[in-house]
């Protein structure tokens, strides 16, 4: 390889962790932890980075407080779900969809289950404080800095399924 063939703009994993771990301590600390405002500002930063448009950031926010409330037992899980499906769905068949709100989309739904119960009927489970669509976020934000909208996409798929992983070390909460 030549010596004008280097790499440039490569960020090492311990770099992404540190940034990662500074702009969640910042939001958490402007927010007083309120975790819906906290998505909400993840949101406007992508919005100001235009890789999502204001409607797909509305939608999405409606995606992550639906779920956050029926993680808090504030509404029905099952309902939760369905409601938040047919957000995602009208997101997603949006002909100027971005990429970025389809990642963080999914990772939204990503907080429910849907499996059997045992007598047979379809039981719905949500994570009480799903971290999979909030890191998915803060993953695109990151990756956005790093290499434009593909790293933005990337970022947030990773973001979500380490935001996935949490989740599943944590308890559920079934209808």
């Amino acid at each position: 390889m030549a010596m004008d063939a280097v790499l440039r703009g490569v960020t090492g994993m311990t770099d992404l962790m540190h940034a990662t771990r500074t702009e969640a301590a910042r939001i958490v600390e402007l927010t007083g932890g309120d975790v819906v405002a906290e998505h909400e500002m993840i949101l406007d930063r992508l919005v100001d980075a235009e890789l999502l448009r204001r409607d797909e950031a509305v939608a999405l926010l409606e995606i992550y407080r639906t779920t956050y409330e029926a993680g808090e037992g504030k509404r029905d899980p099952a309902r939760a779900y369905l409601q938040s499906r047919a957000v995602f769905d009208k997101l997603a068949a949006h002909r100027e969809v971005t990429p970025i709100a389809v990642v963080i989309g999914s990772a939204g739904l990503g907080g429910y289950t849907i499996g059997a119960g045992e007598d047979g009927s379809t039981v719905v489970t949500v994570m009480r404080l799903s971290y999979t669509q909030s890191l998915a976020g803060i993953g695109a934000s990151i990756g956005v800095i790093l290499g434009g909208a593909v790293g933005g996409v990337l970022g947030g798929q990773i973001g979500g399924l380490i935001g996935g992983i949490i989740d599943d070390k944590k308890d559920k909460k079934k209808t």
